[in-house]
C-alpha cells in the first residue's frame, strides 16, 4: 500500500505548493473514494481556536410517506 506522499507525487502533485492545498486535495480524495467528509488538522485547529465561531444547521425535515396508506384533508 502507497502512502499518501506517494500517491500525490505518482498523481504530479506539487510537492512545493502550499498546505491548504494539500489538505484540500486528499481531503477531496477521501470524499470521492470512501464518500465521507474529513475535516483537515488546519479546520480542526480552527474550530479549537474559535468555537465561537461554529455555525448550526437546523436539521432538514423529513417525511416519511407510505405509498399505502392516504389520510384525507380536513377543510377548515
Amino acid at each position: 500500500m502507497k502512502k499518501v506522499g506517494q500517491l500525490m507525487k505518482d498523481m504530479g502533485f506539487n510537492p512545493n505548493s502550499s498546505d491548504s492545498a494539500k489538505e484540500a486535495f486528499i481531503k477531496y480524495l477521501i470524499k470521492q473514494s470512501a464518500g465521507v467528509n474529513v475535516q483537515t488538522p488546519s479546520e480542526k485547529k480552527a474550530i479549537q481556536e474559535n468555537p465561537e465561531k461554529i455555525v448550526h444547521f437546523p436539521k432538514q425535515l423529513t417525511f416519511d410517506f407510505d405509498e399505502n396508506e392516504t389520510t384525507p384533508l380536513k377543510k377548515a
